[in-house]
């Protein structure tokens, strides 16, 4: 059984929060998304997905960096002090190493870079899932 299939099997059910101001990037990766999760939440910046994270049980959170009213590291950063064990991966057009020490620092789950790699997409939401849900 590959990744994706183990997904769609055994992780469907959860519900998703997925932040993304830009919207062209965010219906393509809606899109994708839409195959592993039944339930996905969107948020068109970090301060819109925190209201949403207050007001649903989200079990996974994908956010991009670069938003305005809240980039994803400060509302992560935010989540954090709520929760800190909902899994969140970042998403970022950018490598610098800065955001990759803020993301360590809040116990962020995982970090892909832009253009999203589907694989690697399906690799990390695998990894997240097993980590978190597994028996």
């Amino acid at each position: 059984m590959n990744y994706q299939e183990d997904i769609i099997k055994n992780y469907k059910h959860l519900k998703l929060l997925y932040v993304e101001d830009n919207k062209d990037a965010r219906e393509m990766t809606t899109m994708i998304l839409e195959e592993y999760f039944d339930s996905i939440i969107i948020a068109v910046d970090g301060d819109d997905g925190f209201k949403k994270f207050k007001e649903n049980e989200i079990d996974i959170i994908i956010t991009d960096i670069n938003m305005p009213k809240l980039n994803g590291l400060e509302m992560s950063a935010k989540i954090r002090e709520l929760n800190n064990k909902v899994p969140i991966i970042i998403v970022s057009a950018h490598n610098e190493e800065s955001f990759f020490e803020q993301s360590i620092k809040i116990n962020v789950n995982g970090y892909l870079l832009k253009p999203i790699d589907i694989d690697q997409l399906s690799n990390l939401i695998f990894e997240v899932t097993q980590k978190n849900w597994s028996n």
